[in-house]
């Protein structure tokens, strides 16, 4: 049977107020004293009455918003059904949430959107932040009013967030440049597809895939660097101008989405397995690309995962009042070629 904290406090020959402050970490209690009911909690193996709290709680709705970026990246679909997985888990707890994706990665746009949130009375923001002087301002404007804000997926300095939901970009980019060095020959001539300047993900991609190939002895040489802002339209061009320009491209390294269109321009030029592909995000086009072997290697950042994760931390932190262990929580770098494509992946069969 589970104890109670009315059998703590007799235990600790103290008051249930002296008890739930202790749990709870709010000040008023003498060190002694802590020490002595932290000691019966552990010994007894006291669990909180989560669900009976978060009840109690959310007798008044909760309104959690999300900002995304644009949905013709593929990485979105999967981050939303993350985020609907939370919904399910969290709406009978008196949570609502609300998506809201980006047209563009303009900051005007988000600043738009962050600003409905909070004149609609939002009590959590999740939100994918533009690498720009105005939202990060905006961002720390409502953190200061009271709102809480989960930023994930790209790190952005000067946001005062409540955890930020990621991947070590930098290590990505690092990784990308390895497999890319380990593909082509030494000397040989690779380009750079990033999604965006605006978006400090790919900007660390960028820099650690940089510092990687510097310290490798091969001397890869980058002939170019273009953003696409995750076009497969725009990635196509780009790749196909890099192969006309430069007829021994060995490899391509995209950061962000658009894989799809590199997979047309390759095909196109009947160079879909001479050009070495690395890319970011285990998607249906990328799962596609791997299998014909167009890709060769995709470093994924599981956006199911982080959908649920932003919304998770939000959730116990205004519902259950429990602080995140961390202010990051690092989403895994995996790596896939077309052996380890997971069975239950779709179309994998």
């Amino acid at each position: 049977m589970s104890i109670t904290i009315k059998q703590i406090a007799d235990l600790a020959n103290v008051s249930r107020a002296t008890v739930d402050k202790v749990i709870h970490s709010r000040p008023g209690v003498k060190e002694k004293t802590k020490l002595k009911v932290l000691k019966i909690i552990k010994e007894v193996n006291y669990q909180p009455n989560i669900i009976g709290k978060a009840l109690v709680s959310s007798k008044k709705a909760k309104k959690f918003g999300v900002i995304l970026t644009p949905e013709y990246n593929p990485f979105v679909h999967e981050l939303l059904q993350g985020i609907q997985k939370a919904n399910d888990d969290f709406s009978p707890f008196g949570v609502e949430i609300e998506t809201k994706m980006l047209t563009t990665l303009e900051p005007a746009e988000q600043i738009s959107i962050l600003n409905d949130f909070s004149y609609r009375g939002f009590t959590g923001i999740a939100v994918f932040p533009l690498n720009d002087t105005q939202v990060i301002m905006r961002i720390n404007q409502i953190i200061q009013s009271g709102i809480a804000v989960v930023t994930f997926n790209s790190r952005v300095d000067g946001i005062n967030d409540l955890c930020f939901v990621g991947q070590n970009h930098y290590k990505g980019g690092r990784t990308a440049a390895e497999l890319l060095n380990k593909l082509v020959p030494p000397k040989s001539k690779v380009c750079v597809i990033i999604s965006s300047k605006k978006l400090s993900c790919h900007t660390e991609r960028l820099q650690g895939f940089r510092d990687k190939l510097a310290e490798c002895s091969s001397s890869l040489q980058i002939v170019d660097i273009q953003e696409n802002q995750d076009r497969k339209e725009d990635a196509f061009k780009i790749a196909l101008n890099n192969y006309n320009k430069y007829p021994d491209l060995a490899g391509i390294y995209i950061s962000g989405g658009g894989v799809d269109g590199i997979g047309s321009a390759l095909e196109f030029v009947g160079a879909a397995k001479k050009i070495k592909v690395v890319c970011h995000d285990l998607t249906p086009d990328s799962c596609k690309l791997l299998k014909s072997g167009a890709v060769d290697f995709v470093l994924d950042q599981n956006p199911y995962e982080q959908g649920y994760q932003i919304l998770k931390i939000l959730f116990d932190d205004l519902i259950m009042n429990l602080q995140p262990e961390s202010h990051f929580f690092e989403i895994p770098i995996t790596i896939t070629s077309e052996e380890l494509i997971p069975s239950n992946w779709p179309d994998a069969g």
